[in-house]
């Protein structure tokens, strides 16, 4: 498994929306579940890409990535 996600990220994703708008996608056929162009996962993806040292993440490196923030978000108390 990969690194865990700083304090200081997990406190921002505290605050985000995830609504309309927000930072969870609608169901899809990838799979994925976390919009990665949102203004506040944008910076954490980009982080990420570069401690697993790639440009672009395979499908379970983009999972690993997203259930670290999925995860952040639920110790926050946001209902997924």
């Amino acid at each position: 498994m990969g690194e865990k996600i700083s304090w200081e990220d997990d406190e921002k994703l505290g605050k985000l929306d995830t609504t309309e708008d927000g930072i969870l996608m609608p169901p899809n056929k990838y799979g994925y579940r976390v919009n990665i162009s949102h203004p506040a996962v944008r910076p954490l993806y980009e982080k990420y890409k570069k401690k697993v040292n790639e440009m672009i993440l395979s499908d379970e490196q983009r999972r690993t990535f997203e259930m670290h923030i999925i995860t952040a978000l639920q110790r926050k108390g946001v209902k997924i």
